[in-house]
């Protein structure tokens, strides 16, 4: 996320008090990553702060430490874990809870910039021989939805921001061999 300013960023909404000042846009110098956590007593946000400082095996301990602490009744997340200030862009699983293929992810005022919702993934013949396989191929299909505020980000921008995403999710390798 380094390379995309404009997804490390986001809106302080106007104060009540002065109804005619603007939004202020802030680029933060580190990406930092809501995962929206569906608990037995809510919906919480926690935040992954500084991913692009964190290897992928830092990440995968932070993300089972969330749900872990989460699943806990009461709570176990704290207010260190969801900071005011939260993260720029929000992913939600909501296929883990049974929810489909995809979601309509909806952006939260004051939040980050973007959201993405991930499905639930499901084997499927792919018969197009997107990937060169003659006759069709079993694959493995994970239904995503992109949202964003158009604010600040370009329905253009969020189809390239996506893409390059898609090309870290389908070689994960490559998140690997970089923390190593």
């Amino acid at each position: 996320m380094i390379e995309w300013p404009l997804f490390r960023s986001s809106i302080t909404p106007t104060s009540e008090s002065t109804s005619t000042s603007k939004p202020t846009l802030t680029i933060r110098s580190n990406a930092d990553i809501n995962i929206a956590l569906s608990t037995p007593t809510g919906l919480y946000t926690p935040t992954l702060g500084k991913v692009n400082q964190h290897s992928i095996y830092d990440l995968a301990s932070s993300l089972q430490a969330f749900s872990h602490r989460g699943r806990q009744v009461p709570c176990g997340l704290t207010p260190a874990d969801m900071p005011r200030r939260g993260g720029t862009i929000t992913v939600s699983n909501v296929g883990a809870i049974g929810a489909g293929e995809y979601a309509s992810p909806v952006l939260v005022p004051g939040g980050g910039v973007a959201i993405v919702a991930l499905g639930r993934a499901k084997w499927i013949w792919d018969v197009d021989g997107e990937y060169g396989a003659k006759g069709g191929e079993r694959r493995l299909k994970l239904g995503i939805s992109w949202s964003a505020d158009h604010r600040v980000v370009e329905g253009a921008e969020l189809a390239a921001f996506v893409e390059t995403w898609r090309g870290w999710v389908e070689a994960p390798e490559r998140l690997i061999a970089e923390a190593v």
